[in-house]
């Protein structure tokens, strides 16, 4: 009889649950609302977020911190950099490279809570270690002579990507524990030398985006929001008790085009370059699907719509960019480079995203701000014409405004670049090239709150490593 009578009274306390969260006040109600589109919300954050930019494309242009990108004659990179720069090639040339990125990245935790309506807990779990994984980038171009005037070119590339990923345990798994991003690009170009100092080109670009991301979800937070503490604790929904997965896949196709402009001085003693790369808007289809608890799958079963496997679809758009510098030879052998890069991020204002359940969108506000990175460099060439060192340094601004819109996913911050590198003429017409570079990075503060109210509060050390080989072929 006691037996029966608990058995009833579960059902009761389970059965007024469902009543509070089905028909709730329109604060609870909105609150549901907006934890179902919670699990997604990092899909377009970090298809368009900041950090994910990839310079490396060319090895010999790394040596310098890519000063000289934009009036680099030398090798093939110019078909990204400056398609203007083309109609300088004589015959044919191939740039092949590969690049290791070798990042770190480890949170500090300072006082990473849950939210005040529960209670306000620290976060269980570690620190996360080092979240930041090692990445290889390749890139090949070819560009071909066709007159003395016309000279067209192709590549393959990456111009964005990321990676990380966290322990399933650790303190911010709510907001984030796998991230990455890869971008494929196609850009086919010509170039056009209006005079012997004057040249123009443009090309076209296909994108291709693919992403996966995943995170926990706090099943016990959820539960307490809506229904209190005392039946959620009966049926072991407790905060950071019954933690749920998600996980997002998504894939695009997308277009654009770059143009350029280069002019050489002095018998190119002295040039300046500039191109603009367009901004490329991706339609991102993709599918999410939800690891519930056993103990927590009759609340949401009967909760119409919620965290079930579902499809998703945002409009994105990855910012377009401007490149500006100048080279000069100041005798046979010493070179000094100079750039500047503008990039577009402050078109993400908003990230909205639509799915295809029950789900009403989610609307993510980043601020995101413009960003500016300077580069210099200087080159010494041997009397034998045969090597070539180069150093180079720069500053890259974040477009993160502040700690609050920082997310762990992408924890970027500002850098500064030191490199050097080393060219080899192995034959007249085959020449090989290698570079290193150390990006120092400021710590960068987290103050991010997640949509079941929990705080991650912190800060990231980061810094990053990269190595490059590259070979060019004339013929």
């Amino acid at each position: 009889m006691s037996r029966q009578f608990k058995m009833m009274q579960e059902q009761n306390d389970l059965n007024e649950m469902l009543r509070k969260i089905s028909s709730g006040t329109a604060r609870n109600r909105d609150c549901v609302l907006a934890l179902i589109g919670f699990w997604l919300v990092f899909f377009p954050l970090f298809a368009l977020g900041a950090g994910i930019a990839v310079m490396e494309q060319s090895v010999k242009e790394l040596g310098h911190a890519f000063s000289g990108a934009p009036v680099n004659t030398e090798d093939a990179s110019m078909v990204f950099f400056n398609p203007a720069a083309m109609s300088q090639v004589r015959g044919r040339m191939l740039s092949m490279a590969g690049y290791v990125i070798a990042p770190s990245s480890t949170f500090h935790d300072q006082a990473s809570q849950l939210s005040p309506l529960v209670g306000g807990a620290p976060l269980a779990g570690h620190h996360g270690g080092d979240s930041a994984k090692i990445a290889f980038i390749p890139n090949v171009y070819y560009v071909h002579e066709l007159t003395d005037r016309v000279a067209i070119g192709i590549g393959f590339n990456t111009p964005f990507g990321m990676k990380n990923g966290y322990a399933s345990d650790w303190q911010g798994r709510y907001q984030a524990l796998d991230s990455e991003i890869i971008t494929l690009n196609f850009n086919p170009s010509v170039s056009y030398k209006i005079t012997e100092k004057f040249s123009v080109g443009a090309g076209f670009n296909v994108q291709y985006l693919h992403t996966r991301l995943t995170n926990a979800i706090d099943f016990g937070t959820i539960c307490v929001l809506q229904a209190g503490d005392g039946p959620c604790a009966s049926r072991g929904l407790s905060p950071q008790a019954a933690d749920g997965h998600f996980a997002l896949k998504g894939d695009s196709v997308g277009f654009g085009y770059n143009v350029g402009a280069l002019y050489s001085f002095n018998d190119n003693d002295t040039r300046l370059g500039v191109s603009y790369r367009s901004r490329v808007s991706h339609d991102i289809h993709g599918h999410g699907n939800f690891s519930v608890p056993a103990h927590a799958g009759l609340l949401i079963q009967r909760v119409s719509g919620q965290f079930i496997d579902t499809g998703a679809r945002m409009s994105a758009t990855l910012p377009d960019t401007v490149l500006f510098g100048f080279s000069h030879r100041i005798n046979p052998r010493w070179m000094v480079s100079a750039d500047a890069l503008w990039t577009h991020w402050s078109l993400i204002r908003e990230l909205r995203t639509d799915f295809s359940s029950a789900q009403r969108d989610d609307v993510l506000d980043l601020k995101w701000r413009d960003t500016w990175r300077y580069a210099a460099g200087i080159s010494y060439f041997s009397d034998s014409g045969k090597w070539t060192i180069r150093t180079g340094f720069a500053f890259d601004q974040t477009p993160i405004p502040n700690a609050q819109h920082r997310s762990p996913r992408i924890p970027d911050a500002s850098r500064y670049w030191l490199t050097v590198g080393l060219s080899y003429a192995v034959f007249k017409n085959v020449h090989l090239h290698a570079a290193y570079a150390h990006l120092f990075m400021s710590d960068a503060g987290i103050d991010h709150r997640g949509q079941t109210g929990d705080r991650l509060t912190g800060y990231y050390n980061e810094q990053i490593n990269i190595g490059g080989l590259q070979m060019d072929w004339r013929f």
